[in-house]
């Protein structure tokens, strides 16, 4: 008798770890750039990063954190600061190259791609306060909200405000150390850390009902819908832990 072929479902997971890898590099590239926008009478100048990317990667986080639990978004989180100091370090080594007299932008080259110590060092900083705070914050009020909310209804009140304390950390550290290392002027300290924490919170609270109808779809695909963790430590690569509310509800 001939054994049954396995058919394996193919995971969103991988997907959605390569996503977010691939932005968070794409967004301190972009970050660069800066548009005028103006809120509620005022023009401020934004980077193109913090105006679109960055939320973005905290809606990422959320569906990590909400989906696979906080273990799984722990690993994503140190995989995308891995990748950042490796491309901090490769586009550096580019840029130091030796070129050819064919090559007529190597200025501009090394204009965008020329790593500053002190910004990859609070880019850096800022995205891991930033990220284990989110996914902390979502995973915590989760065990929380999961005994008065069973069905997940008020799920909106914990992706906004992960992502709010998340980013907040986030550009407030970057914003200090960046000030600290006179990339900023000291007098746009308050204004830099307010202006662009709200913008970002505005982006991920505008997204909400597109971050909800994705949780809610890929949890269907996975079968997951994990709950806690044996530990919350940053560094606790090797715990995992957490329950699968899924298989409960569908038994």
């Amino acid at each position: 008798m001939s054994p049954t072929p396995v058919k394996n479902k193919v995971s969103y997971l991988e997907p959605l770890m390569m996503l977010f890898v691939g932005i968070l590099i794409v967004a301190n590239i972009t970050a660069q750039k800066f548009v005028d926008v103006r809120l509620l009478g005022i023009t401020l100048s934004v980077d193109v990063g913090t105006l679109l990317l960055f939320p973005l990667l905290y809606i990422f986080s959320d569906v990590l954190a909400e989906v696979w639990g906080f273990a799984v978004a722990r690993k994503v989180v140190w995989y995308g600061f891995g990748v950042q100091v490796l491309a901090a370090v490769l586009f550096s080594l580019a840029v130091a190259m030796p070129y050819s007299e064919y090559f007529t932008s190597q200025e501009a080259f090394k204009t965008v791609l020329s790593a500053v110590p002190a910004l990859v060092a609070a880019s850096l900083a800022g995205y891991l306060a930033g990220s284990f705070t989110n996914n902390i914050v979502m995973s915590k009020m989760k065990v929380w909200m999961i005994r008065w909310d069973p069905k997940h209804t008020w799920i909106a009140l914990r992706t906004i405000a992960s992502t709010g304390v998340g980013e907040f950390f986030d550009t407030a550290i970057f914003v200090v150390i960046a000030t600290i290392f006179n990339v900023f002027p000291t007098e746009l300290l308050v204004s830099l850390i307010l202006t662009q924490w709200l913008l970002k919170t505005a982006v991920e609270a505008i997204m909400t009902p597109l971050t909800i109808i994705v949780i809610k779809a890929v949890k269907k695909h996975e079968m997951l819908d994990v709950v806690g963790t044996s530990s919350y430590s940053p560094l606790a690569l090797g715990k995992e832990g957490g329950t699968n509310l899924y298989e409960q509800d569908h038994d």
